[in-house]
């Protein structure tokens, strides 16, 4: 009169040959859905690394922009305690100009980097939606 045994496989409607048959049967396509799998895996792992190098030329021309800026600001700085009357506008325009490509280069890396939890998208739905119809199956 102690605790009920836990059910076997038997018991349970589950017969091991059956689970046998039915892996057998499924496997090709099995297999066949895995290697869709891994070719959507390398097509996103290509468009992550398009993204990151695009991110990476920003990121240096940002970069280059702001060392510029920096430098023509210096440069500036000396025009202006000269008596010259073109050399400040020109050495502001191009301050201002690669400010402004800076900032320019700022904003895209952002947008790119906030497309990181974009990547590998439609692997996770894909195998999200296979772990359904196995769990429906089962």
């Amino acid at each position: 009169m102690g605790p009920a045994p836990p059910p076997t496989t038997a018991s349970a409607g589950l017969d091991p040959l059956d689970l046998l048959r039915i892996l057998r049967a499924a496997g090709g396509p099995l297999f066949a859905q895995a290697l869709l799998h891994g070719k959507l895996a390398g097509v996103e792992w290509e468009e992550e690394k398009n993204r990151l190098l695009r991110m990476l030329a920003a990121a240096l021309f940002g970069f280059a922009c702001l060392l510029c800026a920096l430098l023509f600001a210096g440069g500036l700085v000396l025009a202006a305690t000269w008596e010259t009357a073109y050399r400040v506008p020109a050495l502001a325009t191009l301050v201002i100009l690669f400010g402004f490509g800076a900032v320019a280069a700022w904003r895209r890396f952002k947008a790119w980097s906030a497309l990181a939890d974009q990547s590998f998208a439609a692997s996770r739905e894909e195998l999200a939606a296979d772990a359904a119809v196995l769990k429906a199956g089962a």
